[in-house]
């Protein structure tokens, strides 16, 4: 048998290498913005030894290796918008040429693949080693993750695949099955009601085969192989955004849209994603000042009625159990005409920031520009900061030393020592200083493996409070 030819097409967006041989690409790469710009960014979905895109009638394995063998003419039609690749064979499969076609875009990430020829083809897509990402420790895993998913009019929804153990899930006209890392996404939206399986082969390797769910002998999908860039989504379909912070409510994916269009605009006037980042803490704060000035009011009130009946309660604690004593404190609420839900005010400055605090991590989370964006010491936003390698591997915290969670943990420390709230005795506010310790502990804790554009925004956060909270403070000491 004749060696196999290759084909090596660049395309835009694309690099994808066709072998003659089953009639396949055997390696697939996308860029952004273009493959021909040395600073793309980049990404393999599989290649010639891992991974691969195939061919096959699954309920008729002997087909299936017969395709895989066969040898397949290569034919090559460009026009102004795309690169249409045609591979055919005329060997007889049930009395009928086999063709397959892909379209690649010359521009954007929408393409086209179809099959026909054979009744119940299936399209199998498994992504390789290179396709993922940097495994993060500690709670940085989550964003380390390859996943097949779907999308349809609920939004993304993600598969939980078994090893080795095939699952199946519908596919109408109005959804599509794919797989993705967090920065890119690999996605086929089938042309007719169809049948997808999916599966895993390792650790973050899934697995997935579309088929015409009537066994038809015609197989065509719309896809998308490219990143979960905003613009590129949206301009390949106005779907392929909802991939985008599928995590959370619809409210408080528009408030993550609002900030991530907040970030690019505060990008265009600084130029350096980290500024940005910093400057978008500013901005929500100052955005926020009416409710949290609000918010501060009614915690002064709080703070104001429990150290009013701090010394009563305390009493009451020590000489008194059980009923008797809670009736003792319906007394001395009484007395003072205090609600015993007078606490639930001091919720709202915290409520109030859950939503931003949330979307905001979202955006920061999956936003693609902060790819390969640097600042200061950190060479990528979109990982820990790293500011060098440890001597050894450190059990969730890993091998590098990250400075920011430290220096984000400090301010908050600060912020705990200089807060000096008036309204509040000094068993409260040695209480209150506690709270925020150990507040201090866990976001360290959380923070210390997450990608440096979070723990960035948080910091700024943090320092914005101190500058807040400061100039009260020196009044007091002054007076």
């Amino acid at each position: 048998m004749a060696e196999a030819a290759v084909h090596e097409l660049h395309v835009g967006s694309q690099q994808v290498t066709f072998s003659t041989q089953g009639g396949v690409p055997v390696k697939w790469v996308s860029c952004y913005p273009d493959c021909e710009d040395e600073s793309a960014a980049k990404t393999e979905w599989f290649n010639e030894r891992d991974g691969f895109m195939a061919w096959a009638v699954p309920e008729e394995p002997q087909q299936s290796a017969r395709i895989m063998a066969s040898e397949f003419d290569f034919a090559i039609v460009e026009t102004d918008s795309i690169v249409e690749v045609t591979l055919s064979s005329q060997q007889l499969f049930n009395k009928q040429p086999l063709v397959f076609v892909y379209r690649l875009p010359k521009h954007g990430y929408r393409g086209e693949i179809s099959a026909s020829g054979i009744s119940g083809l299936a399209l199998t897509v498994a992504s390789g080693e290179s396709f993922v990402p940097e495994q993060l420790p500690g709670f940085g895993s989550i964003y380390s993750k390859v996943r097949p998913f779907v999308l349809n009019e609920n939004g993304q929804v993600y598969l939980q695949p078994i090893e080795d153990e095939y699952s199946l899930v519908d596919i109408n006209v109005s959804a599509s099955i794919g797989i993705r890392n967090r920065y890119w996404l690999w996605l086929g939206a089938p042309q007719a009601a169809s049948i997808a399986e999916y599966s895993l082969v390792g650790e973050n390797r899934p697995i997935i085969a579309v088929r015409a769910a009537s066994g038809a002998s015609k197989v065509s999908l719309v896809t998308y192989s490219g990143p979960t860039e905003l613009n590129a989504l949206a301009e390949a379909s106005p779907e392929l955004p909802d991939v985008l912070f599928s995590a959370i409510w619809d409210w408080l994916r528009v408030l993550s849209f609002g900030l991530l269009y907040l970030l690019k605009w505060l990008y265009g006037l600084v130029g350096n994603y980290g500024l940005a980042i910093i400057l978008l803490s500013l901005t929500v704060k100052i955005l926020m000042f009416p409710l949290t000035y609000i918010a501060d009011k009614w915690q002064a009130q709080v703070n104001a009625t429990s150290s009013m009946l701090k010394p009563k309660l305390d009493q009451i604690k020590k000489n008194f159990k059980g009923e008797e004593a809670h009736q003792k404190v319906l007394e001395v609420y009484k007395e003072h005409d205090v609600s015993q839900f007078y606490t639930l005010p001091s919720l709202f400055g915290f409520l109030i920031q859950i939503p931003v605090f949330i979307a905001a991590f979202d955006m920061l989370a999956e936003s693609f520009v902060l790819g390969h964006a640097g600042f200061l010491w950190i060479v990528d936003l979109a990982k820990p900061d790293s500011l060098f390698a440890l001597p050894v591997v450190l059990p969730f915290f890993g091998g590098q030393f990250n400075l920011l969670p430290f220096v984000m943990t400090l301010l908050t420390i600060v912020c705990a020592i200089v807060q000096q709230e008036a309204d509040l005795t000094p068993d409260l506010q040695r209480l209150q200083r506690i709270k925020l310790f150990l507040m201090a502990t866990a976001f360290f804790l959380l923070f210390y493996t997450f990608p440096a554009g979070m723990v960035l925004y948080w910091t700024a956060n943090n320092l914005f409070h101190l500058l807040k909270i400061l100039p009260a403070r020196l009044r007091q000491l002054v007076s």
